[in-house]
C-alpha cells in the first residue's frame, strides 16, 4: 500500500534486507551541517521539528546528487523566503511517491499588454 504517512517503526531481523530491496540504504549525515542547516531554517520561520526534517531531506538529496552540503547551506542563506519554499517543495517531491506532490502558490501578475485583453 502506497502512502505518504510515515509507518510505525518496528524492528526485526530482516530490516537490513527490506532496506536493501527498497533502495533505502542508510546515509550518513554530518551532524554539524545538520545543526547549522536546522538553525538557518528555524530563523526563516520553520518549527524545530519541520526544520530538522527538511534539513535531513536536503542533506540526503545533496549526498545522492554529489553536492557539497556547506555550499547548499550558503545558497539557502541567500534565498528569499518564496524561493526557499519552492526549493524545499521540489526536494520533498523528489522523495515522495508520484501519486501526490507538494506545491507553492505563486501570485502571477499579468503584464499590462495581456491585462488589457482580458474581459472581466
Amino acid at each position: 500500500m502506497y502512502t505518504n504517512i510515515p509507518s510505525q517503526k518496528t524492528s526485526s531481523s530482516s530490516d537490513a534486507t527490506i532496506q536493501f530491496f527498497n533502495n533505502q540504504k542508510p546515509t550518513q549525515i554530518d551532524n554539524n551541517v545538520l545543526v547549522a542547516m536546522t538553525g538557518v531554517l528555524e530563523t526563516r520561520g520553520w518549527t524545530t521539528e519541520s526544520a530538522e526534517n527538511i534539513s535531513i531531506a536536503i542533506l540526503i538529496q545533496a549526498k545522492k546528487d554529489g553536492y557539497n552540503a556547506m555550499q547548499i547551506l550558503e545558497s539557502i542563506k541567500g534565498l528569499a523566503q518564496s524561493d526557499l519554499s519552492v526549493l524545499v517543495a521540489e526536494i520533498l517531491n523528489n522523495n515522495r511517491y508520484k501519486t501526490s506532490s507538494l506545491g507553492v502558490i505563486q501570485n502571477v501578475i499579468p503584464v499590462d499588454n495581456v491585462k488589457r485583453n482580458i474581459i472581466a
